[in-house]
């Protein structure tokens, strides 16, 4: 048989290794992709990463955001061992990467074993045991191994992997699957315990006073784990919540006895509404706080920005089914009206997306059943209410967990950019399960075992073609000029994009290249102090410093706390002989710049 991998699938080490051989060959080309937009903000520029000591014992690392204090301290950790040197960001971020995408293959390897999954629940877990069959098709073998390969090699991936700031979505991702790992395998300990046979009374106590043990561990673990994921990023809100999405999913019993497990998960809850609200100021000053913390830098009114959400999460689930045309800064149009076509048909959708996921629940239902336990389709007590395949309820669950994980980010909180692919990251677990049942359940409807292994191939095809997209999407990212290129191409009427490729090539000693592109940029937004800062960087690499006194002007007068136009200005001035204006000048605004020993030169030259 082409396809028989009984060996793969009774052990996980080669599973194992085939999905962290996948994750490194896409992602080898990354080493030396150079930091970009926010990595300058948070890293080049982060003063409070550099010290390790001041950021562990001072509380500065911890007071610049509190509620990314682990990814902040990663970056210090990074810059205390390697400065910024970029390679050793990429290998931590891709670190990172291939454990969560582990974690994606041990949660699904560990669903297959709750009481919904138990052996004997259905038939056709007996039936893809048959030798005829190919071992490939064991559902506990081929979903969790092709769900996590999708994971690994995703093109829409990279954004999150290979952007380095992007870590904190990487990190709270790793966390939020480790917490539940760490739940599930407590949740099976008390299950397995309740249906143990010991031998004696004295051992079958004993027995389970070291199994209460071990699973309440388990679930001051996954609750610790769950504290360090909302303290990397706000994201992992949602995570007490997936767990109760899981219990209810895949595990049965009492709710009283559920809930006091879920418990310690669902007291993390207030964790991050604290942390970012920050709710010291009393009086009528709260709900003026509380709507200024709950946007990121965006002017949107929250009804503005769930309608674009709409037609951006539709534009989210094409590119995980058809990963083409991936932008780094989308020009996507915002939605006020509910009832434009856009909105209102991407609304539809999505309801009918979420309906199908009540509707595959519902008809995977357990239900209570008087007859004999050794019945075939028994386990516990329960069976399938009707005769539907119990794989349905893992795509129910990948599309209950896409539309749970998203929430933070596409709904009623304006952030600035309303789109960005990194966001997918957490969300794609769900996808990733939900595509690799529905992959099993389409190759099931193959009666032929020949045509098995044909299937298989199929598989294994499309995970080489969403690797080689990822690759060469990586190959993108691999030069500042060519990521911002393909951005422009994307983006031609954004300002933004065109700034950066100015930026780019004024880096690269290409100044008379850049002025073109910032122009452009400031044809779009004339006000947009990035652009007037670099078109003056422009003009002074070239030796046009008169040319560029103006634009820095015009940048600081859009943007008062742009403490680098401030030094540019003063440098111009000196550049073309107005020492005085220049000493004036950067005086006057010392305490603006007092942290920029090139500021304090230039104020001795003048």
């Amino acid at each position: 048989m082409f396809f028989n991998v009984n060996g793969l699938c009774k052990r996980s080490i080669p599973a194992i290794l085939l999905i962290i051989a996948a994750g490194v060959i896409v992602y080898a080309n990354t080493f030396h992709v150079p930091f970009i937009l926010d990595d300058h903000l948070w890293i080049t520029l982060n003063r409070d990463i550099r010290d390790l000591d001041s950021f562990l014992t001072d509380s500065s690392g911890y007071i610049t955001n509190p509620a990314r204090y682990i990814g902040f301290l990663t970056l210090a950790l990074n810059y205390h061992f390697g400065g910024l040197d970029v390679t050793g960001y990429h290998l931590v971020n891709l670190a990172i990467h291939l454990l969560t995408s582990l974690l994606v293959y041990i949660l699904l390897r560990l669903t297959f074993r709750t009481p919904y999954f138990q052996k004997g629940y259905h038939d056709s877990e007996a039936k893809t045991q048959d030798p005829s069959h190919p071992a490939l098709f064991s559902p506990s073998c081929f979903i969790p191994l092709f769900g996590a390969l999708l994971f690994v090699v995703h093109p829409v991936q990279t954004q999150a992997v290979t952007y380095v700031i992007q870590r904190m979505t990487c990190m709270a991702t790793m966390f939020y699957l480790l917490s539940i790992v760490l739940y599930a395998k407590a949740r099976l300990s008390l299950e397995n315990g309740t249906t143990h046979v010991q031998n004696s009374k004295d051992e079958k106590q004993s027995s389970g006073f070291r199994r209460q043990i071990k699973s309440w561990l388990l679930i001051g673990g996954s609750t610790f784990v769950a504290v360090l994921a909302m303290k990397t990023k706000e994201i992992a809100f949602t995570l007490p919540i997936a767990i109760v999405l899981y219990e209810i999913f895949f595990f049965h019993g009492a709710w009283k006895k559920r809930l006091f497990y879920l418990l310690p998960l669902l007291a993390t809850l207030p964790i991050i509404p604290m942390t970012v609200l920050n709710l010291s100021s009393p009086g009528p000053d709260v709900i003026s706080k509380v709507d200024v913390q709950m946007r990121v830098g965006s002017t949107l009114s929250r009804w503005d920005y769930l309608f674009t959400q709409f037609q951006v999460i539709v534009t989210y689930l094409r590119l995980l089914v058809l990963p083409i045309n991936q932008n780094l800064d989308y020009d996507y149009p915002v939605y006020r009206t509910f009832l434009t076509p856009p909105v209102f048909l991407s609304f539809l959708f999505l309801a009918a997306s979420l309906a199908l996921g009540f509707y595959l629940f519902y008809v995977t239902r357990p239900k209570p059943q008087s007859q004999p336990a050794h019945n075939a389709n028994l386990i516990s007590g329960f069976q399938l209410a009707q005769p539907a395949s119990p794989y349905l309820r893992l795509i129910a669950f990948g599309i209950f967990w896409f539309y749970l994980t998203l929430s933070v980010e596409s709904s009623l909180i304006p952030i600035v950019d309303v789109i960005m692919e990194h966001r997918l990251y957490l969300p794609s677990f769900g996808a990733a399960t939900a595509f690799a049942a529905a992959f099993y359940l389409l190759g099931t409807t193959i009666s032929r075992p020949a045509f098995h292994n044909l299937f298989a191939v199929g598989g294994l095809v499309a995970i080489l073609v969403l690797g080689y997209a990822g690759y060469q999407r990586n190959h993108v990212w691999g030069n500042a000029i060519r990521l911002w290129q393909d951005t422009v191409n994307k983006s031609p009427n954004k300002a933004r994009p065109y700034n950066n490729l100015g930026q780019a090539l004024n880096d690269a000693g290409k100044p008379w290249e850049a002025m073109p592109v910032l122009r452009q940029s400031l044809q779009i937004a004339p006000y947009f102090d990035r652009a007037n800062f670099n078109l003056a960087r422009s003009y002074s690499l070239i030796g046009q410093s008169a040319k560029a006194i103006p634009l820095l002007q015009k940048a600081i007068k859009a943007n008062p706390d742009f403490n680098g136009a401030y030094n540019d200005l003063g440098a111009a001035f000196i550049k073309v002989g107005r020492y005085g204006e220049a000493a004036t000048f950067l005086e006057q605004n010392l305490k603006r710049i007092d942290e920029l020993p090139e500021a304090h030169f230039n104020l001795g030259v003048a």
